[in-house]
């Protein structure tokens, strides 16, 4: 009878990034139960109990969330799911960190841009250009232009177009992928960096958790550039607090954001940022374990406990704002070329190297990789902090020259290798 004096939580989805999320919630002495429409999905193994219902499915799901007494619903990592707990946690009244309100603003780029720029927030231009595509607005672009659903994730949708031949099939593309239909044509910025800025709000308190460098590769032309590296500090650090950061802030303010954390990619080219993104949720590179690192604050535990109607006080982050990042780290994705992966190894030498914090798993033997634009030929990313750059630099060589993935035909699908080194020369 153990479970009934343990608060429950429902948590949405079973997949791989999960894993830690319940593993994380049974060590806090919570009750777990992991609900998604894939029988077998990895979380499931490792929670207290699991059901094969749609995340989707929320008639069903509140339900059982009364019958199991459940004290709250927790989500993280997808931008769809962020809807399905809003919506069951309405319709349990039980506590959310987001509002529909908020969520709108974090899903549509264009009430996002629109609110970036009522705070003076720096945003990348965009065409006006409607379904018509007519001639005499098509001449006035500057190619190439990246060609966007205006509320989806995870890159679906988005096409790179250099002509415009391109550009009609890229908005159909777009159109397609958007639940409203709606689509954002904008210059698009030819580089390999990035940056991305990780905030936390506690109580109504804005404190910026880390102000990151992002690398990315762009393999095929039409399709969106992939991350292979979000480097902790930033080099730009300073600069974005200088130039950047109060803006942001005031925007999250006016939001009326109470908790939370959320990140914020931006493009960097000749000095400047540019914000195009913002996530409202935990995000799929599990920054939190780095956070920890640096800090001793888990901010995973922090909005688990959130979910469940705990008091936020014992995680006092104040002392840790401004990118306080006292240890270089390192988020590290693998990204495969196409192909059907045969064999990974190298892999558990990998996990034991005493620089890697995590690893979070995307693609196994006998998985079909193939670029649509989306991260699906991501093989998954690690988490590495070390005592200084050199040692980091040299812990990140030596993941690649531990693991293997092979595909069927023999060959290495390890498509590119993030080289601090060359890439720090570029900025």
């Amino acid at each position: 009878m153990e479970q009934f004096k343990r608060k429950k939580i429902l948590i949405l989805s079973g997949i791989a990034h999960m894993v830690n999320v319940v593993e994380t919630a049974k060590k806090m002495g919570f009750y777990t139960i992991v609900t998604d429409k894939a029988p077998g999905s990895p979380a499931k193994a490792v929670a207290d109990k699991h059901y094969d219902i749609s995340t989707s499915d929320i008639e069903q799901l509140a339900e059982i969330a009364r019958t199991e007494g459940v004290h709250g619903v927790f989500n993280g990592f997808d931008d769809l799911n962020t809807w399905n707990a809003l919506a069951l946690c309405e319709r349990l009244n039980l506590p959310y960190y987001a509002t529909k309100e908020q969520l709108e603003i974090c899903s549509n780029k264009d009430q996002f841009k629109a609110h970036c720029r009522k705070f003076g927030v720096p945003v990348i231009e965009e065409y006006a250009l409607d379904s018509r595509l007519a001639e005499e607005d098509i001449v006035r672009l500057n190619f190439p232009v990246i060609v966007k659903p205006v509320d989806s994730y995870a890159s679906q949708g988005i096409t790179i177009c250099y002509s415009e031949d391109e550009l009609k099939d890229g908005y159909i593309k777009a159109a397609e992928q958007s639940k409203s239909g709606g689509v954002i044509v904008e210059r698009f910025i030819d580089n390999s960096y990035g940056t991305m800025m990780y905030y936390t709000v506690q109580n109504g308190e804005v404190y910026l958790s880390a102000v990151t460098d992002r690398h990315v590769h762009q393999h095929f032309k039409d399709l969106p550039p992939l991350p292979i590296a979000v480097a902790f500090p930033s080099v730009h650090r300073e600069l974005y607090l200088e130039a950047v950061d109060p803006q942001v802030r005031a925007m999250l303010k006016g939001m009326d954001i109470r908790n939370g954390v959320l990140m914020i990619q931006a493009l960097y080219d000749n000095g400047e940022f540019f914000i195009y993104e913002m996530g409202f949720r935990i995000s799929g590179s599990q920054h939190y374990t780095i956070v920890e690192k640096q800090t001793g604050i888990n901010l995973l535990e922090m909005m688990l406990d959130h979910a469940v109607g705990e008091e936020l006080g014992k995680y006092d982050i104040s002392a840790f704002d401004d990118s306080y990042i006292p240890y270089p780290s390192c988020n590290l994705p693998i990204l495969l070329d196409n192909g059907t992966i045969a064999e990974i190894r190298g892999l558990e030498d990998v996990l034991a190297m005493p620089e890697v914090l995590s690893f979070v798993s995307s693609r196994h033997v006998g998985d079909v990789v193939q670029h649509t634009g989306s991260y699906s030929p991501m093989f998954g990313r690690f988490n590495l902090v070390a005592g200084s750059l050199e040692e980091l630099h040299d812990a990140i060589e030596k993941i690649y020259q531990t693991l293997q993935v092979v595909s069927d035909q023999g060959e290495d699908m390890i498509l590119v290798r993030y080289r601090p080194a060359e890439t720090l020369s570029q900025k």
